[in-house]
């Protein structure tokens, strides 16, 4: 009786461990199952499309693959394709910000083939990175397209024979041709001689009236860059890109040199051998480096900075321009022609 309590006790022990080793198993088949038929949460919708669903042998037909995803999946269409018996001729990319937290992504690709009957654009993987990094594939559904032939209204297409010469008697006209060619263009060269030597005759007659002086110049400039005002939290960059471009043309054309290619170090330089004792230089580099700090170290300065550079700007202008001396009148005792 002992014995055989012992043997039951030990068959439904067993029992008991493999019901629970193959419900464990069922359960953890069961659990991979349903995350594989899960769909991706990630994965952007495809789709693909022509432009025309009937071409002839070798008509270009536009494909688009439209993706839409998330923002932040990146989507790719690899760079080698299977579109047998498709030749790839052209692909382009474009993308439109949805503003729902989606991009969409279009890509094109001009596809063409050279065999006549229906055929089928292959379907297209569409390559996208998963939240760990992994790549991931959507794909596209096939699309038919119906290529005719561009012989396909002969019923029996055949290479016609060489049609007999034909005589063709036609008059040489191009000796004429080329005596009236020559002919106009001697005319169209004394036409263009007499008139530029007319126009020089005339240039000669009327001088120009002679150049306004650098000062004048910069001063107008100046007072056309106040008149557009300054705003507060703005953004003043581009008045000192153009202040300072005004005060270079200036300073090369009143003492001769060509400044605006040179950095600030070198018109200082070049100042200081064309101007001599004439000026102050200390102010004006540190004019110009205070512009240069303004437009490479993206500081924004305030308008009441704008309004103090452009005044800062007009001072070195009139504190630099050439002294004008008046003439001095004539004494009493000067000959009549001088009091003239």
């Amino acid at each position: 009786m002992r014995h055989g309590r012992i043997w039951s006790t030990t068959w439904l022990v067993l029992s008991l461990a493999t019901a629970v080793a193959a419900r464990a198993q069922n359960g953890g088949a069961a659990g991979v199952g349903g995350a594989a038929d899960r769909p991706d949460p990630d994965a952007p919708t495809v789709a693909a499309r022509v432009d025309k669903a009937e071409a002839h042998v070798g008509d270009p037909i536009h494909l688009e693959v439209v993706a839409i995803a998330k923002s932040a999946v990146p989507v790719n269409l690899p760079s080698t394709l299977e579109l047998e018996p498709f030749s790839l001729l052209d692909r382009k990319e474009s993308e439109q910000n949805l503003g729902d937290g989606r991009i969409r992504r279009v890509f094109t690709l001009t596809i063409a083939t050279y065999e006549p009957g229906p055929k089928e654009v292959p379907a297209i993987e569409v390559t996208y990175l998963g939240p760990r990094g992994d790549v991931r594939t959507a794909r596209t559904s096939p699309v038919a397209v119906k290529i005719g032939s561009l012989i396909a209204n002969e019923p029996e297409p055949a290479i016609k024979d060489a049609a007999p010469p034909v005589s063709v008697v036609e008059e040489n006209l191009w000796p004429a041709y080329l005596a009236g060619a020559l002919i106009a263009a001697g005319l169209g060269a004394l036409l263009t001689m007499a008139i530029v030597r007319r126009l020089r005759a005339r240039r000669g007659d009327r001088p120009g009236p002679p150049p306004r002086p650098a000062h004048e110049v910069a001063l107008d400039r100046l007072d056309r860059l106040g008149a557009y005002g300054f705003l507060e939290n703005a953004d003043n960059r581009p008045f000192y890109f153009a202040v300072s471009e005004v005060i270079r043309e200036y300073l090369g054309a009143r003492f001769g040199f060509d400044s605006l290619e040179l950095t600030t170090d070198e018109l200082v330089a070049q100042l200081r051998r064309s101007s001599g004792r004439e000026i102050v230089v200390g102010e004006i580099q540190g004019w110009l480096s205070a512009c240069d700090l303004v437009k490479f170290a993206k500081i924004s300065p305030s308008a009441a900075e704008a309004r103090g550079a452009l005044e800062s700007a007009i001072r070195i202008v009139t504190t630099t321009r050439p002294v004008i001396e008046p003439a001095l009148a004539p004494g009493p005792g000067a000959p009549e022609a001088m009091r003239a």
